[in-house]
């Protein structure tokens, strides 16, 4: 059996890419189960096919990275995943196996940055969640003034990659902290822009401001998106009962 290093350091598509099937197989399985959600996407059309692209979200769920995914398919992308999933073995090779990979939140993980370099030099997708922990329970201003992690700047500009902002609505409610049970909210995402580190406006900063502004720029790009469905679908319950 391969070694996971194996499957971190290989391409997942293109020239010489490591078979999908286990990855084709289980997403057929969410596909079915995953129809409650009603998930819509908007924006794919951003993600231009054979290029790569560092895929910067908001973070509310775990499922997050699931949904995405789903609204890509069939063209496969890395994530990031806490590396607590990693620990157990099945679990680990279970999310190998679908393009994940560990990274250590509490710490610069350099290992982290060289392999998501690595992956967007080979032309992949790669998505980071630069908020780190989920926002859950959180409310929109909460989440507004959280402190993302400079890694997303990092990556792209060593990986020489833009950077397309994505937003979900809706994944905050399949869990909330003061309910019970597992739900069902209708999911909508939509994909952004690509920016880039290269941008002309970060020409004349120096390094340590060029990366904190390209990273504050990232997160007011995601935030920045709007809800296309009709009605909208806010986060949060709106105070003024407005839509997002």
């Amino acid at each position: 059996m391969k070694s996971l290093d194996y499957f971190y350091d290989h391409p997942a598509e293109g020239p010489g890419h490591y078979p999908q099937r286990f990855r084709k197989f289980l997403f057929t399985l969410v596909r079915f189960f995953f129809l409650p959600f009603r998930l819509k996407a908007y924006g794919t059309e951003h993600v231009k096919p054979g290029q790569a692209y560092l895929l910067a979200g908001n973070h509310r769920s775990y499922l997050d990275p699931v949904f995405i995914l789903m609204a890509l398919r069939p063209r496969p992308a890395r994530f990031m995943a806490k590396e607590e999933f990693f620990k157990f073995g099945p679990v680990a090779r279970w999310a190998t196996w679908c393009n994940a990979f560990p990274v250590k939140r509490d710490a610069t993980d350099m290992k982290v940055v060289k392999r998501s370099v690595m992956m967007l030099k080979r032309g992949e997708l790669v998505g980071i969640f630069p908020e780190g922990t989920r926002g859950r329970g959180m409310s929109e201003e909460e989440l507004m003034h959280r402190t993302p992690h400079e890694g997303v700047a990092a990556i792209a500009r060593l990986g020489k990659a833009d950077v397309i902002p994505v937003r979900l609505w809706g994944t905050d409610r399949i869990s909330p902290a003061d309910k019970r049970f597992f739900r069902f909210p209708r999911i909508t995402l939509r994909f952004g822009e690509p920016l880039s580190f290269d941008d002309e406006r970060y020409a004349e900063l120096d390094k340590e401001n060029k990366m904190k502004t390209f990273t504050t720029d990232v997160m007011d790009a995601i935030y920045a998106l709007e809800c296309p469905r009709p009605g909208g679908v806010p986060e949060l319950p709106p105070k003024d009962g407005s839509g997002s």
